[in-house]
């Protein structure tokens, strides 16, 4: 009666379906520009879903305001991925608005990620890696790696928290589901997908520090950051 697909590559591989299955995705950052759908309010391709933009200006601003003297970042990721190079295209445009060099490693499986971050962490003051589903993969091997260069690992997506990245500004997955089910729910009941806008998140975004890894980098946050409501540890 529908087919529910997580992630970027699981919904386009199964968008095919959605000629005779209305299909709900979760976690798609950019469900125009995977071709999911044309019109994020008026979804048109009977798909529709949850959005987790990743809002790369703000986890960008909050490295700056942890490190003024951030000159270079350094962008792990695999341009296979649609919703890791927009990402990485906003955060490019971002960084140029703010005066900061951008060096780029791209990666195509789990095992090009060492060698690709151990370049950039030789030429950069920090790394951001977006919510890519190949560096979550590898996320032991890259955190690993910025943690021996002494260099915080910013990331897209909570998850990669936990998993050993330094710090992220984003949303709390497990509303996304809920936010996911409830859409689910409405196409089971006969609503129609075109009626059912694609859900975005924006606003309300924790900041989720890993403590393990920010002790590892001997790093103080300010006030500013540790003393807001949204601030939560990992």
């Amino acid at each position: 009666d529908c087919v529910m697909a997580i992630a970027t590559p699981a919904a386009q591989a199964v968008a095919k379906l959605a000629t005779k299955t209305p299909v709900v995705f979760s976690a798609v950052t950019d469900p125009v520009g995977a071709q999911l759908t044309s019109s994020l309010t008026k979804p048109d391709k009977n798909i529709t879903g949850t959005s987790d933009e990743v809002q790369v200006d703000q986890i960008i601003d909050k490295a700056l305001e942890i490190n003024p003297n951030t000159k270079t970042i350094g962008m792990l990721y695999n341009k296979g991925e649609a919703n890791s190079v927009t990402n990485i295209k906003k955060a490019k445009a971002y960084c140029a608005k703010k005066n900061i060099k951008v060096e780029e490693a791209t990666i195509a499986s789990v095992n090009e990620a060492q060698s690709a971050v151990n370049v950039l962490n030789s030429k950069c003051d920090a790394i951001f890696a977006p919510n890519d589903n190949t560096v979550a993969s590898a996320m032991n091997v890259v955190s690993d790696a910025c943690k021996k260069a002494n260099k915080p690992l910013y990331v897209g997506a909570d998850s990669m928290v936990k998993d050993g990245g330094f710090l992220s500004v984003g949303i709390d997955y497990k509303e996304l589901g809920k936010e996911t089910a409830k859409i689910v729910d409405k196409v089971l009941k006969g609503n129609k997908v075109e009626n059912i806008p694609v859900k975005v998140f924006k606003t309300n975004l924790k900041i989720y520090v890993n403590t393990t890894t920010k002790d590892k980098l001997g790093i103080k946050l300010p006030e500013s950051i540790t003393s807001d409501s949204k601030y939560t540890e990992i």
